[in-house]
């Protein structure tokens, strides 16, 4: 009889002794099985995100096509070993580019597909990163200025794309920067706010705008103060989740940071924010500040034609396991004459997470003509739509569908149970296609 026991102590006795040989012999036996899977996959398998993993790795498609969707605006598609890479590449007098916020609030998320449709965008893409859990869900996590309004501030010094219109041109420019925002008081003192539109930490003073919620979202362990119309209306102590006027902001402060500004405030007092832009080139300043829209991303990966070498992308908190992965990519490039290249770098099928390492990703935008480059939110949330078609994806021919008289008919108990333990109302996940919901996005608009 087939003892199995006496099997297993013998391989592992044979491991013990003869260690270097069973590794060799395990991964040979593995990428075996994953050649056999990826080409063969046996019916009870087919459809395994593992499986359509493998097989997109032996995928024998390879294209590169390039067409004219509007006047000085061109999409190059290219397939490769079941990786497609999107290139929209935009003249900058063709254009009008803004970001938008999901919802067009400050905190919650929104399909891309769903922003596009609902602004009438020509292209859309994907913009920067956000919290993905919690009550802050769909909050900024970096840069983000709208309309020359602050929503989000950078995080932790990392790389940004600046955008502004001068005589009829979009003007771009890309680089790491830092934001310095203070209250100045009546006295003439100043006061460090730490953060917006996001949640309070322990000893900070965060300022919270109209855009970004009703209310402010805060527990009872500080204080907040009502300003509106540059003047401090109300000082709320241990209440917590002010109410946000539309006419000013709300001043929330724990710990220290509570005590201080109790001690330097009152009711009546004239107050202001003062904002300061500081970038890592010296001297750019002031052409930060005249920027209308910041979307912050990272790393950086060109500057003056230069890649950033990798050692650089933990200087923006990025550690080895992000940048020197096959992750999906999203990124912004923009050439000498200030074309701009909207990119995404993912798998040809829906729902396989491929992608490329950061380093390769700057190769390839010195290899189009970009000066400079910036990674953008990638993973699940790398989309591109063009004419109100998702074209991160490889479109597939759509199945014929039988006709209702032969239609076979549905087996009992068939349908999943999709209402959740509240009763009646159902689950509506989205479609693959359409992908994870994001924070905000980048719009582009034909001016033809």
């Amino acid at each position: 009889m087939f003892d199995i026991t006496y099997l297993g102590r013998r391989c592992f006795r044979f491991i013990g002794r003869y260690p270097r040989t069973s590794i060799v012999v395990g991964l040979l036996l593995v990428l075996c099985i994953g050649i056999w899977v990826g080409r063969k996959s046996p019916p009870w398998l087919r459809g395994s995100t593992v499986v359509n993993y493998v097989r997109s790795h032996f995928a024998s498609e390879r294209s590169d096509t390039t067409k004219s969707v509007a006047r000085g605006i061109t999409h190059r598609q290219i397939l490769d070993s079941g990786v497609l890479t999107n290139i929209l590449s935009v003249s900058p007098d063709a254009v009008d580019i803004r970001p938008y916020r999901a919802l067009s609030a400050g905190i919650g998320t929104e399909s891309l597909v769903s922003l596009a449709r609902r602004y009438k965008a020509l292209a859309a893409i994907n913009g920067g990163f956000f919290e993905m859990v919690g009550t802050f869900r769909g909050e900024s996590v970096g840069a983000l200025k709208i309309d020359g309004e602050w929503v989000s501030e950078p995080e932790q010094g990392r790389a940004v794309i600046g955008l502004r219109t001068v005589d009829g041109k979009i003007e771009a420019s890309i680089d790491r920067i830092v934001l310095r925002q203070a209250l100045v008081l009546p006295s003439g003192e100043t006061l460090q706010i730490n953060g917006m539109n996001r949640s309070r930490g322990k000893d900070e003073l965060i300022i919270y705008r109209p855009h970004f919620h009703t209310v402010t979202l805060t527990m009872p362990d500080g204080v907040e103060a009502v300003v509106r119309n540059g003047e401090v209306t109300d000082i709320r102590d241990r209440e917590g989740s002010s109410r946000i006027p539309a006419d000013g902001y709300i001043l929330s402060a724990s710990g220290k940071k509570r005590k201080d500004l109790l001690a330097h405030i009152a009711e009546g007092d004239a107050v202001q924010v003062r904002e300061t832009v500081i970038p890592e080139r010296v001297g750019d300043s002031n052409l930060w500040a005249s920027f209308a829209h910041i979307i912050g991303g990272g790393p950086l990966l060109l500057q003056d034609g230069t890649a950033t070498p990798t050692q650089a992308y933990g200087r923006e908190g990025f550690d080895q396991a992000f940048h020197s992965f096959w992750h999906p990519r999203t990124a912004i490039g923009k050439k000498g004459d200030g074309t701009l290249l909207f990119v995404t770098v993912t798998a040809a099928e829906a729902g396989v997470r491929r992608g490329v390492k950061l380093a390769r990703l700057a190769e390839l935008f010195l290899e189009w003509g970009a000066t400079d480059a910036l990674n953008l939110d990638g993973g699940n949330s790398s989309m591109l739509i063009i004419q109100d078609k998702v074209v991160s994806v490889k479109e597939k021919e759509s199945r014929r569908v039988k006709p209702a008289d032969k239609a076979e008919p549905k087996k009992a108990g068939a349908e999943k149970n999709t209402k959740t333990a509240r009763g009646n109302r159902r689950i509506r996940p989205l479609p693959r296609q359409q992908g994870r919901a994001i924070a905000d996005a980048i719009l582009i608009f034909s001016r033809f």
